[in-house]
């Protein structure tokens, strides 16, 4: 056992109570160089740790393995590529399962607990859906929509990746046990959180990041006012990714959140097909340039990709403009090197769909040519033309 991988267990289970130092942490990283050295962050922090961290690290470590988790660490190659790029990416993820370069295709379906009928037959119809057009479904193995999103994807014979608000050992809802299984058959269940957490109110809004991050888009099929699918979506729009909304009737509780999303500029979504036909064939060389491999996709040619080799994050590719497509050069151009522009802005200045864009823009980030602030602003760290 590495001492990196100790180290970032321990100050993962250091920090599991302060998900705010984290993230300003992180945040601190990004803005310090422009890119993220992660090695950086790790060895100052040794000095906050109790004297018998690695023992603890190791305990901990052990009890993962005995739950049939392999960890992975920010450091990693197979940590997941759309979670490395987030504004505030998890330290470790406990992963029950298996983690494949495919599920960077990946799109979250979320939604009441008290679902209706109606609503549960049109998240399992979603799951479906773009499980079978070679998706992966994300959600919260939560009662309602979360759970029939992962049935949906089951039934289509897709993947699915279910994200935990407490430790492996301890799944939530406890009759999602059965369902836990089943998604790790063929998928993964997910958690940044050690062993032995239990389920607590607070430890889902940080959930609720993991499923947007790890989703080029959420789906929110059926949310009440204070629903907490409403702030996955917005953690979601915070980082660039779309957001649909499934609409409902203005008298129906569980469509108060989703109406509000469509007012507020969400895309609508009826079925699978109104996501696929969105986003594919938009994201999948982006998607593939992510995975560093010939990645199957929506409407997928079986032509072998011309995309960027495996990059290794923001800054690991040179300024090459002449390398770009017509598309990236002309996003790269709008984008302003002193002072950020919205996403919705930058999306009307260069004419392109929400989907084409997020996808350019997740390319010029891991080539290093623009960095993403805060608030879903952009600005360029390109050369001259």
């Amino acid at each position: 056992m590495s001492r990196s991988a100790l180290l970032w267990a321990a100050v993962n289970m250091h920090f599991a109570a302060s998900p705010g130092r984290r993230q300003r942490l992180n945040s601190g990283v990004l803005r310090g160089s422009g890119t993220r050295d992660w090695s950086s962050l790790l060895e100052p922090l040794t000095s906050e740790l109790h004297p018998g961290w690695e023992e603890a690290a190791l305990d901990e470590l052990d009890r993962a393995r005995r739950q049939g988790a392999t960890v992975l660490t920010l450091e990693d190659e197979s940590y997941p590529r759309l979670l490395r790029v987030a504004s505030d990416p998890p330290w470790v993820l406990y992963v029950w399962g298996e983690l494949r370069p495919e599920d960077v295709l990946a799109i979250a379906v979320v939604g009441s607990r008290r679902a209706t009928r109606h609503g549960l037959e049109v998240a399992s119809g979603i799951g479906r859906g773009l499980a079978a057009s070679g998706f992966t479904i994300v959600s919260g193995l939560a009662r309602g929509i979360d759970a029939a999103g992962h049935k949906g994807a089951l039934e289509g014979g897709g993947r699915t990746i279910a994200v935990l608000g407490s430790g492996l050992d301890r799944v939530y809802p406890v009759e999602h046990r059965r369902l836990a299984e089943l998604i790790a058959g063929s998928g993964a269940v997910v958690t940044e959180f050690p062993c032995g957490t239990a389920p607590l109110k607070r430890h889902f809004p940080e959930r609720n990041r993991l499923i947007a991050t790890l989703s080029w888009a959420t789906v929110v099929v059926e949310a009440a006012r204070d629903s907490g699918s409403l702030i996955t979506a917005d953690l979601a729009a915070d980082e660039g990714r779309t957001v649909y909304a499934v609409p409902g009737p203005v008298d129906e509780p569980n469509a108060e959140g989703t109406n509000g999303l469509l007012r507020s500029g969400a895309l609508v979504c009826r079925c699978a097909a109104d996501v696929v036909e969105d986003l594919a064939p938009q994201i999948v060389d982006a998607a593939r340039s992510l995975a560093g491999t010939r990645v199957a996709g929506p409407r997928d040619t079986g032509v072998a990709s011309s995309a960027a080799p495996l990059l290794s994050g923001p800054g690991a590719v040179p300024c090459d403009v002449q390398a770009l497509t017509p598309e990236e050069r002309r996003v790269l151009s709008r984008v302003p090197k002193t002072r950020g522009i919205g996403i919705e802005r930058l999306g009307v200045a260069c004419g392109l769909p929400p989907g084409t864009l997020l996808a350019v823009l997740l390319e010029l980030e891991l080539r290093g040519l623009v960095r993403q602030l805060p608030g879903r602003r952009f600005t360029s760290a390109a050369c001259k033309f």
